[in-house]
Formats: C-alpha cells, sequence, structure tokens
C-alpha cells in the first residue's frame, strides 16, 4: 500500500490529458465494483464529465497549433460548460482536418459517440453542478427524485470515444 502513502502527483498531474486518463480509470473502477448502484451513479457521472472537460480542452490547444482558430482558446481556464467547449473542439477538429487535407479518418462514429455523450451528460449537469450538489443555489431540485440513469449505455459511449480522444494528436500528427 505504500501507493497511498507515497503517491507521484506530480507526475499524475503532468497535463490535462493525463489527469482526465485517471478521472477515466477511476469511474471504470467504481463502475466494475459491486458497490450498489445508487451510491456509485454521481460520482461516476462526474468522472466521466471530468474526463470529458479535461481531454477535449487537451485536444483543442493541441489542435489549436494547426487549426488558426481562436474559438474557445482565451476561455479555456473558465469555460465548463461542456456543450459549449465541445462545440469548439468540433471548430478545432475540422478546421485541423481541412488545413492538414485529412479526408481518410473514419471519425463518423466517434463524432457521434461524443456528441450522444455530451447530451446525455448535459442533461444532468446543470452549469457542471449538477454531480455535486442537489440543489442549485436558488433552491431548485438539480435531479428530480424519480431520475434514472444508464451507466451501462454511458459506458459503451464512452468506450467509442476515450482511445479517439486520448491518441487525437497522435492521428493529427501534432507532435511533429
Amino acid at each position: 500500500m505504500n501507493s497511498r502513502i507515497e503517491s507521484f502527483i506530480g507526475q499524475a498531474s503532468s497535463n490535462d490529458l493525463r489527469i482526465a486518463l485517471h478521472y477515466k480509470n477511476a469511474a471504470e473502477i467504481l463502475y466494475k465494483s459491486n458497490a450498489y448502484q445508487d451510491c456509485i451513479v454521481l460520482p461516476t457521472l462526474f468522472m466521466i464529465r471530468q474526463f470529458l472537460e479535461l481531454s477535449i480542452k487537451y485536444n483543442i490547444r493541441k489542435l489549436n497549433e494547426v487549426s488558426l482558430s481562436n474559438n474557445l482558446i482565451g476561455q479555456l481556464h473558465t469555460v465548463h460548460d461542456l456543450n459549449k467547449i465541445h462545440e469548439a473542439f468540433i471548430a478545432h477538429y475540422k478546421s485541423v482536418k481541412s488545413v492538414k487535407s485529412m479526408k481518410g479518418i473514419f471519425d463518423k462514429n466517434f463524432l457521434d459517440n461524443l456528441n450522444t455523450l455530451i447530451i446525455k451528460i448535459s442533461l444532468l449537469d446543470f452549469n457542471s453542478q449538477g454531480f455535486r450538489y442537489s440543489t442549485t443555489k436558488t433552491g431548485a431540485k438539480i435531479i428530480t427524485e424519480e431520475e434514472t440513469y444508464n451507466l451501462k449505455y454511458i459506458f459503451d459511449l464512452l468506450e467509442g470515444v476515450s482511445d479517439f480522444l486520448t491518441n487525437l494528436e497522435d492521428e493529427f500528427y501534432l507532435n511533429n
């Protein structure tokens, strides 16, 4: 259990993509655990949400080196709206594909899965607070008592996007 005493937190946080992958890994550990589903759903969704936000922002920064777009670049540290971040990512992504004349990337499934995952997470996200608080600042309930959620569906979508998001800079040769 030395890892509990001397965790290399500096290495674990060397960039946003690495942190994102830790959130994804933690979400998978919770999902695969035998813990009661109602106990794990909100923390798991929060970690998936964090994976999406950090990995997409990381990719926006990398894509920006080629995209010739300033879409959301000056606001990445202050914007937490997944829909807005997703829109900026798509703009940068399409621009880089065009600049690099990369028509051969088979990305329709990835883009569809990412869009669906963002929609599903955003439904309950409410200003990035839906998985952290029970009510809004005005006291309105964020998630109703009757709300249910299908984590398996979310993990199926996550599998369809995580490899692409974590390897995008290699796909576009952004390090060269």
